[in-house]
């Protein structure tokens, strides 16, 4: 019988296995929604669960995989030192706080557990030259961050799980997408056209910071590093801009973790119907697309079929209609369906096609898996 390391990479280098593998990528931030329900603590303890000693963090973070045994793990990525080394948590009348011991100040933490929060993207214009990009971007090098702690966890977790885990030390976000920060969401857009070349400056500038990032990921240990290539869905941009804007990016992003010993998954949140043969290109080693929704459609079959044996595909359960909100049957028919169509694609990893949602209970995902194995 295969670990789970040893089936991931078969599933991913398209080589037999002796069952189907499951996962839910970013399944970090599963862990943070459902952290009281994975450890048995308080929600607020998640809080000091981010802040512990690495052996702490382990410890716990052991008990969450036996909880929801996904055969990739995705470990939570640590504040520096000095941050870590500078809060305790105290209960404050009756509330439960955070405290600077440098400062002395004192926040209340919220008692409930989860990533999420209301989010709008940047719409402001910061950059208007290559001169001003330049004076605004700061490179912060894989040195700097393995010195600050970053990687503490992540560390943590490889040596004591990485000899039969599977583990995907993090990732990183494409460039185009990122160009927002400086340009604002609409503006880039209609810059793709009006102003092209100033979007390709900016993209070298954070082609550098990723190239920096996926550096210090792999220099954590562990077996891939992914790259969300976020806006570059045909729901998004067209054919050609994806080839013009995020293409080339990511084909040096896809390189640069290939050169490191570690393997490549690129992450679709969109449609990509139309540009299945550029993805297979890039070379990666597995291929994450999201669910059909908002208008386009991201069919296993068809995409199995039209990239063949050049890529692995994840699957894309409906997070949401099938796994959440779904009967037992629905989910089972899912998987079922799903399984039969991976069996066209080099390699099949059954998935969500989004991240698990905070409504989403555990015996749900512990169905989810158990059902996935033996389908």
């Amino acid at each position: 019988m295969l670990t789970a390391k040893q089936r991931i990479y078969a599933a991913l280098e398209g080589r037999p296995v002796d069952r189907m593998p499951v996962t839910s990528l970013y399944n970090q931030l599963y862990i943070q929604d459902h952290y009281a329900e994975l450890t048995g603590e308080a929600e607020w303890q998640m809080h000091e669960w981010l802040n512990a000693s690495p052996d702490q963090h382990t410890a716990t973070y052991r008990k969450i995989v036996a909880a929801a045994p996904f055969e990739i793990l995705q470990p939570q990525l640590a504040e520096s030192h000095r941050v870590r080394e500078s809060r305790r948590f105290i209960v404050r009348d009756g509330v439960m706080c955070r405290e600077d011991t440098i400062s002395g100040e004192v926040l209340p933490v919220s008692t409930v557990s989860g990533h999420a929060r209301d989010y709008r993207a940047n719409e402001t214009q910061f950059v208007y030259t290559a001169r001003d990009i330049d004076e605004q971007f700061h490179l912060r090098t894989a040195q700097q961050q393995i010195a600050d702690g970053q990687y503490d966890y992540v560390q943590a977790v490889v040596a004591e799980m990485g000899r039969d885990r599977f583990i995907l030390t993090g990732g990183v976000v494409g460039t185009l997408y990122l160009c927002h920060n400086y340009l604002g969401l609409t503006n880039l857009f209609e810059m793709l056209a009006a102003q092209p070349d100033l979007v390709d400056y900016i993209s070298q500038k954070i082609l550098e910071q990723n190239i920096e990032d996926i550096r210090a990921h792999a220099s954590a240990g562990g077996d891939a590093i992914y790259i969300d290539d976020a806006t570059a869905t045909n729901d998004m941009i067209s054919v050609a801009h994806y080839e013009r804007f995020s293409f080339p990016y990511m084909k040096q992003m896809v390189d640069e973790i290939h050169r490191l010993g570690h393997k490549a998954i690129v992450i679709y949140f969109g449609g990509v119907a139309d540009r299945l043969e550029q993805i297979a290109a890039l070379g990666a080693d597995g291929l994450s697309v999201e669910t059909s929704m908002k208008g386009y459609v991201n069919d296993m079959v068809q995409i199995a079929e039209a990239i063949g044996d050049r890529v692995s595909l994840f699957g894309n359960i409906d997070p949401v209609g099938v796994l959440q909100d779904g009967t037992d049957a629905e989910l089972d028919a899912e998987i079922a369906r799903q399984a039969e169509a991976g069996r066209k694609a080099r390699g099949f990893i059954m998935c969500t096609g989004s991240p698990i949602t905070p409504h989403t209970p555990l015996a749900r995902v512990q169905h989810f898996i158990t059902q996935s194995i033996s389908a």
